[in-house]
């Protein structure tokens, strides 16, 4: 992602989070019932566990895919068309990852990327596949044709919303902030809901083959006690859905991202970010 330059401001974030958790805070009331735990049926073996963000992320200047090179050298994919050299960065992760980093350009050129950088800090983002579904698809506009993907047990897109714990996404004057948004194959997302913090929640994305643009978030509180307004951060892999077609979703323009927000079905249209070439 290109980097920040300030276009996200600490006010701009704070009366963000104070609007989200006093709209929230009536529709709170029913989220910390049980009604809907015996349809919690979504596998653990499909689920990505997440907490709440721990530590404040205004220290990042970016987000950047974590990549390794076919010779093994590691590099950052900043946007589809720049990637940093971390000179003197040693690569903690066994797999590509996304990530929040401080970096500061350095004044040397590089063979192997477009510039050279040194990491002030980074924290890795919670990673993990989009997968298809094996459910009606009819709120995307499609038929109730089943196909044959990941099984979460449900029969319906209306029977999984009605299973996910509500979350809303992070928004800074009303729309979508910085961290909401597609690029080089991903979906990252930046969402809110209530935390308690003992035990992690767990969240997926899925889309069906008939209208993989359109993409369902899944939350699950797997019985946290919710009792704090907080954010989480999540990446999925999304370019996987596309690369192997052979029709018109090959290479979409954009992806509809649904959820379930304290005020029922939510939608966000964004423009897709193709995955760079590899090195």
């Amino acid at each position: 992602m290109k980097k920040i330059d300030g276009k996200l401001k600490k006010k701009d974030l704070v009366l963000s989070r104070l609007l989200m958790a006093a709209l929230a805070l009536f529709p709170a009331l029913y989220s910390c019932s049980n009604e809907f735990e015996d349809m919690d049926m979504i596998s653990d073996m499909t689920s990505t566990r997440i907490s709440s963000l721990q530590n404040d992320i205004l220290w990042a200047n970016a987000i950047v895919t974590v990549r390794t090179a076919t010779s093994g050298r590691d590099y950052f994919q900043l946007d589809e068309n720049t990637t940093l050299e971390p000179v003197g960065w040693k690569n903690p992760f066994s797999g590509e990852v996304r990530a929040l980093v401080a970096y500061s350009d350095l004044d040397r050129r590089s063979a192997f990327c477009t510039r050279c950088v040194t990491v002030e800090r980074l924290d890795s983002i919670v990673t993990s596949d989009a997968a298809y579904i094996d459910i009606d698809d009819s709120l995307s506009g499609g038929s109730d044709t089943q196909v044959v993907s990941v099984n979460t047990g449900f029969g319906s897109v209306e029977d999984m919303f009605e299973a996910s714990r509500p979350v809303e996404v992070v928004t800074s004057e009303g729309i979508p902030d910085w961290l909401t948004f597609s690029e080089d194959g991903y979906l990252m997302i930046h969402f809110a809901t209530f935390w308690g913090d003992v035990t992690a929640h767990s969240v997926n994305l899925y889309a069906s083959r008939k209208h993989p643009d359109h993409l369902y978030l899944v939350h699950k509180d797997n019985g946290d006690y919710q009792s704090y307004w907080k954010e989480s951060l999540v990446a999925f892999r999304i370019c996987q859905l596309y690369m192997s077609r052979k029709d018109e979703y090959k290479d979409p323009t954009s992806v509809v991202l649904h959820w379930m927000s304290f005020g029922g079905e939510k939608t966000l249209r964004l423009q897709y970010g193709n995955r760079a070439t590899e090195k």
